[in-house]
């Protein structure tokens, strides 16, 4: 840390106290950096299979968790990068695995550095987020520096938006909330339309603040449709298709979309190679989902977990 600069604390010193320790042993390079996170990530395989073998009394079925665990793109990515993010899902899986053993004192230890490696104290998240999501509003309304800080973002604005819902979930409604949940939602709109200029001018391409507000309002409906009673009971029938088309749309949004547009489409013929491979997408997905219900179906699965 540079003295000589202010520095801005975003989240409690556990975890970086755990990253400090290989500096400490190691010294300050990037092995120094990195070995506490790697340690913790190959901890985590282990927690996976036992949490898999205690739950399903299978020895095959805990190993290939465990193999999916360590083949994992994003897993491999935290375990060799000195965030907190690994240490955060280290800590849950202790406490997963010491609720499914009934050892309820480690549970409570475990949860506790889980809580304070992500935000500190767990028991005021009900009134922290609304607060934050009025603030973080406010801030952005009045166009105010965000200091390159994450929880200035338009992303947090739906996080805000979600943990108050389920705040409204469990303990029911007040004007602290109905506050904070407008906030965040005003806060979602204005932040992800304030940036169209520089996605634009990044992405050569245009956008809509239109669509972008459709979006982010169908975002905090479906998050409020959790609200509505015995709503996880309800049967529809187009709903396994509009799960399918999530990821898609997804890819299309952030990864192959702008990869297509930019090598085959132009200002007279983008929107018909979007839409095409928007189709494809969707089209691949379905059929996968199609295709793992059938294979779920043959014996030999039925006989491996038993």
């Amino acid at each position: 840390m540079d003295k000589s600069k202010a520095e801005f604390i975003v989240h409690p010193p556990i975890g970086k106290w755990l990253i400090a320790l290989g500096i400490k042993v190691f010294g300050d390079h990037e092995f120094g950096w990195r070995i506490a996170g790697a340690i913790i990530g190959v901890a985590s395989v282990y927690l996976i299979y036992r949490a898999a073998r205690t739950l399903f009394q299978s020895e095959f079925l805990a190993l290939s968790a465990a193999l999916l665990t360590s083949l994992d793109g994003l897993h491999l990515v935290m375990s060799r990068t000195a965030l907190l993010d690994i240490f955060l899902m280290f800590f849950i899986l202790l406490a997963f695995n010491f609720l499914l053993e009934k050892r309820y004192w480690l549970l409570g230890i475990s949860l506790g550095l889980a809580f304070v490696l992500a935000i500190g104290k767990g028991k005021l998240l009900p009134k922290i987020f609304p607060v934050w999501a009025f603030v973080l509003c406010i801030w952005n309304l009045l166009n105010l520096p965000d200091f390159n800080i994450w929880y200035f973002s338009g992303h947090f604005s739906l996080i805000t938006g979600g943990a108050i819902i389920y705040s409204i979930r469990e303990w029911g409604w007040n004007p602290l909330r109905v506050i904070g949940l407008v906030s965040a939602y005003v806060g979602a709109i204005d932040t992800r339309n304030s940036i169209i200029p520089v996605i634009e001018d990044r992405r050569n391409t245009d956008y809509s603040g239109v669509v972008i507000s459709m979006v982010v309002t169908v975002i905090f409906l479906l998050m409020l449709l959790t609200l509505v009673k015995n709503v996880s009971h309800i049967r529809i029938g187009w709903i396994g298709f509009a799960g399918v088309m999530t990821y898609p749309l997804y890819l299309i949004h952030c990864r192959i979309g702008l990869t297509i547009v930019q090598r085959f489409g132009n200002d007279d013929n983008k929107w018909f190679v979007y839409s095409l491979a928007l189709l494809g997408l969707i089209g691949v997905a379905y059929g996968l989902l199609k295709l793992e219900k059938r294979v779920l179906t043959w014996k030999v699965f039925a006989r491996l977990a038993k």
